[in-house]
C-alpha cells in the first residue's frame, strides 16, 4: 500500500525535472506534518523509512521556484493528498542512485507537500525540488498551486538551487 507513495514522489520530481530538462531517476518518499515519519516501502527493499525533506528545503520562499501547473506533474484533485501525490511516486519513476525526500505538512488549512530528489544519475541536475499546495474541499484535495526548481551539477550554477534551466 505504502509502495505507491515512493513511486508517485519518484514520478512527480522526474515530471518536474523533465520539463525542458534531461528526464531524472529514482524516487523514494516521506511524509509527515514537520517532524513526523511514516514509512514507505521501496519497489526494492521492504519497510524502508524515508527521510523528510530538510527544514531548510521547506523553508524556501514559493518566488525562488519556477510556477508550474500541477498537471505538469501529474498531480490532480484525489480524496486525499497521499492519492493526489501518487503519480509523482509510481514506479516507473524509480531509478538506481537517487534518493527521494517526501515532506506534506499543514499551513493556514492548506496542505503543502515538498519533494527533493538528490543524486539524479544526470550530468547536469544533481537534484530538484517540487512543492505542491493543496486546499480541501467537501470532494477531496485539489491541487492549486505548483513549483519547481533544480540544482545544477555543473555551469554557472553548480551546486545551487535554480528556478532557471541547468546547462
Amino acid at each position: 500500500m505504502m509502495r505507491w507513495r515512493t513511486v508517485a514522489a519518484g514520478a512527480a520530481l522526474l515530471v518536474l525535472i523533465g520539463c525542458g530538462q534531461p528526464q531524472p531517476s529514482q524516487t523514494e518518499g516521506e511524509q509527515g506534518a514537520a517532524s513526523q515519519h511514516e514509512e514507505f516501502p521501496s519497489d526494492d527493499r521492504e519497510d524502508e523509512v524515508l527521510a523528510p525533506v530538510a527544514d531548510e528545503l521547506l523553508a524556501t520562499p514559493n518566488a525562488a521556484f519556477t510556477p508550474i501547473e500541477p498537471s505538469e506533474v501529474g498531480v490532480f484533485a484525489a480524496p486525499t493528498v497521499d492519492e493526489a501525490l501518487a503519480p509523482l511516486l509510481s514506479p516507473e519513476q524509480h531509478e538506481e542512485g537517487a534518493s527521494v525526500q517526501l515532506s506534506v505538512r499543514e499551513t493556514d488549512g492548506v496542505q503543502v507537500a515538498d519533494i527533493v530528489r538528490s543524486d539524479i544519475p544526470d550530468d547536469s541536475i544533481a537534484a530538484g525540488h517540487i512543492r505542491i499546495e493543496f486546499r480541501q474541499e467537501p470532494e477531496g484535495w485539489f491541487p492549486t498551486n505548483a513549483y519547481r526548481r533544480v540544482m545544477c551539477r555543473r555551469g554557472a550554477n553548480a551546486g545551487q538551487w535554480t528556478a532557471g534551466v541547468c546547462q
